[in-house]
């Protein structure tokens, strides 16, 4: 094994962990059949075009994942919640229930904004 590889194989697990907990990474937590999933995500990339969006899908999680303690759609940032909502306990998939309606573009520039400092 080369000390290229050798270099490489040590850094990649710090760059894994480090872009999994940047402003410019998001998890988007959703599925397909929940109707606010593609919509939050249309609000999400106009409001931060440049992050990057892993898109996860709460029905291929295994139990026990802290994911699904958020109903779908969710924004996570560093495993936590956009709009600081915690985690439930019920470890299931569901929809979320967004009493206002769904963030607007402003209001998740807002969310992304006070995360930042």
């Amino acid at each position: 094994m080369s000390l290229q590889t050798i270099r490489i194989m040590m850094l990649t697990p710090f760059l894994m962990l480090t872009s999994c907990t940047s402003q410019n990474t998001v998890e988007y937590l959703g599925f397909e059949g929940c109707p606010n999933t593609p919509e939050l995500r249309e609000r999400l990339v106009v409001a931060k075009p440049d992050i990057h969006i892993i898109d996860v899908n709460l029905m291929t999680l295994e139990a026990g994942d802290v994911r699904l303690g958020w109903g779908a759609p969710t924004i996570l940032i560093g495993g936590k919640d956009l709009f600081c909502e915690p985690a439930s306990n019920n470890g299931s998939v569901s929809c979320r229930n967004w009493g206002g309606g769904l963030p607007s573009v402003e209001e998740i520039r807002e969310q992304f904004r006070k995360q930042s400092h």
